[in-house]
């Protein structure tokens, strides 16, 4: 896996409420824009990520459509085997805004401004599906071994496992009503960094600890009553999923940096 001494500086795990920043151009691609600082969160862990615009010195404005995490590389730490460290953050530009590019040179300040809204959502969503997890972990905790993979999007989450006995409506019910009740107990989330690698962090809440790197609200009362619903993908696969329809989110929250 290819590695390069550039590292972009990850602000969303500073301060996961950060909505705008300031950086420095470090490289323009022909479609992306590299930045040495970014608060826009890139895909990963199964969350969808940031979309925004980077504005110029110029007063140029380039939406981007996505950032992507690139070189990333394992950081070889146990309690984390599938997370990617280090590495850059690509904001993907907007095909119609590209010719923008043209006006990008390294060594420019840019503002990054992400859209507020989806980063909320996104972010409920993130810690919905890490209590949704909990509730399979106690009613299914064969599944967890088997887990092909999940998705984090803006109205909730899903995980998709390979198994072949199907989750019962009794278990689906179970599911629903532990991740339920650690949600009307509005319990505090925290997340911290190992002391080996701050790219490598984890989340908490309550007696529960999660490996993941994603953003997440803090508190659980935020997600609002969740829906579970189960799906048959084929032979041996099934996919969980959590509908947030009472989220509630407090846009007043996220700030610009000071």
């Amino acid at each position: 896996m290819m590695r390069i001494d550039r590292h972009t500086r990850r602000l969303y795990q500073e301060d996961p409420f950060l909505c705008q920043a300031e950086a420095r151009i470090v490289r323009v691609g022909a479609d992306h824009i590299e930045l040495d600082a970014t608060c826009a969160y890139p895909e990963g862990g199964g969350q969808e990520s940031d979309m925004g615009v980077l504005i110029l010195e110029s007063g140029a404005r380039l939406r981007f459509i996505s950032a992507q995490r690139m070189y990333g590389h394992p950081c070889g730490l146990p309690d984390f085997p599938d997370i990617l460290v280090a590495g850059v953050i690509w904001h993907t530009i907007l095909p119609e805004d590209r010719p923008g590019l043209l006006e990008a040179r390294p060594g420019m300040v840019a503002r990054v401004v992400i859209d507020v809204a989806r980063r909320a959502r996104l972010t409920v969503s993130h810690t919905a599906s890490h209590l949704l997890y909990l509730g399979i972990e106690r009613h299914r905790p064969d599944a967890i071994g088997r887990t092909l993979g999940c998705h984090i999007r803006e109205d909730g989450a899903r995980f998709d496992f390979a198994v072949e006995e199907r989750f019962t409506p009794e278990e689906i019910a179970a599911i629903a009503s532990t991740a339920n009740e650690l949600v009307t107990r509005d319990l505090a989330v925290t997340t911290d960094a190992d002391t080996a690698t701050k790219d490598a962090r984890r989340w908490h809440c309550a007696s529960h600890v999660i490996p993941c790197g994603g953003t997440h609200w803090d508190h659980t009362g935020a997600i609002g009553q969740m829906e579970v619903r189960r799906k048959r993908l084929g032979t041996g696969k099934e996919r969980l999923s959590c509908h947030l329809p009472d989220m509630r989110i407090d846009l007043g929250r996220y700030h610009p940096q000071p």
